[in-house]
């Protein structure tokens, strides 16, 4: 049963407004891309859906775009008699799935601008295969960018759009909602799990967590597989060590900056960039720069040696199976949550914050104060409007900001107000008296900030 998914909506509307240009739909392996474009695909146009599986039939697709593949129509016609049928401009819809493994193919996109032809493509590991092409990287496309399931997806799929919409609804009015402990009970499932497709069908159809288990340890296998294959031009050794290192960086009780002697003894930013570089460009990590900016705009703190930022997991399953815990220990009422280290509570919310500002496509940074503040405490995400204006936004864990630092932060920065995730309520207060707003919202809430969220 397919899953409704945000990247539905991305594709309808491109395909009824900017369908002169061909969509590349972007992301990591194993985040839904196919599914999702073959089920929007054959609900736009129905039989004049088209695809062609580069994975699956590289000799078929080697041949499709062996020619001058400034010849569109010819392809068309070529891709027709592969399918059988003969397309139509007006109602047809081609899709290159994994076009990043014929370089022609990948290239040929931007011919497609403007001939009247609907052509959509998915690849994964695009960034990281930019060092093998040969040919340049296609213009004059539109692109966009898919992720495992947020939490508001994750919602649709279990059947409770009612409780998205409300969590929506109280975001704006900051008034409590009354279903607030089944929402967090919700979400705690949403952080064990994660949001890989094929974990959340499995939840959907009454799983045993074991079953979900093993999927996630599929996945995980497979992303190592990738990040080890020879073939990459990167040390496969030390992506992994990267990669397994993680957890232990998220868990860390001071500041969880990556630190490059924590996946290795010894371990250089010359010697361990590119492959974290090759993680991040795979869309299985995510980076969270560190600035040392408290005003519009700002930019990434950056230095010759060391590292000023942090390297969150793209997945909150992923990330709970390497910490080896029993998901129905976790989630069982017999064990409350307080009983686990805060920081392990810590480092779930904030990677699940991370993956929701991420998903809706916002540019983020954390903060620490400089040694003439003489405070401590991190901000964990900074967030910036298009009026020029600095959203502070704190995960409230066992590593909390001590308000002193938030409050003189939003005096230096001048921001409009700040957001607090916690356990807590939805709810406004004022920090001081006279002092700046502080919007609270419940962690499960993260994926209501958004562009207007922020704006308004």
């Amino acid at each position: 049963m397919y899953r409704k998914r945000k990247m539905d909506a991305t594709i309808r509307d491109w395909f009824a407004k900017d369908g002169e240009r061909p969509l590349l739909v972007r992301g990591a392996r194993r985040t839904g891309k196919t599914s999702t474009i073959c089920h929007v695909g054959e609900e736009l146009v129905g039989r004049g859906f088209v695809m062609l599986d580069f994975q699956a039939e590289p000799s078929v697709c080697e041949q499709v775009f062996s020619g001058d593949t400034r010849e569109v129509d010819r392809i068309v016609r070529t891709i027709g008699d592969y399918a059988g049928t003969t397309l139509q401009k007006e109602s047809s819809l081609i899709f290159l799935d994994e076009v990043q493994l014929n370089e022609r193919a990948l290239n040929a996109l931007r011919f497609f601008s403007g001939s009247g032809w609907h052509v959509i493509a998915s690849g994964s590991q695009l960034g990281v295969s930019a060092g093998r092409r040969c040919l340049p990287f296609p213009s004059g496309i539109k692109q966009a960018t898919m992720v495992p399931f947020d939490f508001e997806e994750f919602l649709w799929a279990l059947g409770e759009a009612p409780m998205a919409n409300a969590i929506r609804e109280h975001a704006l009015s900051l008034e409590p909602y009354v279903l607030h402990d089944r929402a967090m009970q919700v979400y705690q499932r949403f952080l064990v799990y994660g949001g890989m497709p094929r974990c959340v069908e499995l939840l959907c159809e009454g799983a045993a967590p074991e079953r979900v288990g093993e999927a996630l340890a599929e996945i995980d296998s497979t992303y190592t597989a990738d990040m080890t294959n020879p073939e990459n031009g990167i040390s496969g050794v030390s992506a992994l060590r990267i990669w397994n290192s993680l957890p232990a960086q998220l868990l860390r009780s001071s500041t969880k900056k990556f630190k490059y002697s924590e996946v290795v003894r010894g371990g250089r930013r010359q010697r361990l960039m590119e492959p974290l570089e090759w993680l991040a460009a795979a869309g299985v990590v995510v980076i969270n720069d560190m600035t040392k900016d408290t005003e519009f705009p700002l930019v990434a703190f950056d230095a010759e040696e060391g590292s000023f930022f942090k390297v969150y997991m793209s997945d909150t399953g992923l990330m709970f199976r390497k910490f080896g815990i029993n998901p129905r220990q976790f989630l069982s009422p017999e064990i409350p949550g307080f009983q686990l280290s805060s920081d392990f509570r810590g480092a779930l919310a904030e990677n699940s914050v991370m993956l929701a500002l991420r998903a809706n496509g916002l540019r983020t940074f954390y903060w620490t104060p400089p040694d003439s503040w003489k405070a401590k405490g991190e901000i964990d995400f900074l967030l910036q409007t298009d009026q020029a204006q600095v959203v502070p936004v704190e995960v409230k864990s066992g590593r909390n900001v001590r308000a002193r630092t938030l409050v003189r932060f939003m005096q230096e920065g001048r921001s409009p107000y700040a957001v607090r995730l916690s356990g807590e309520q939805f709810g406004m207060s004022q920090m001081g008296e006279g002092g700046a707003w502080l919007r609270s919202l419940p962690l499960y809430a993260a994926f209501c900030l958004d562009e207007g969220f922020v704006r308004d």
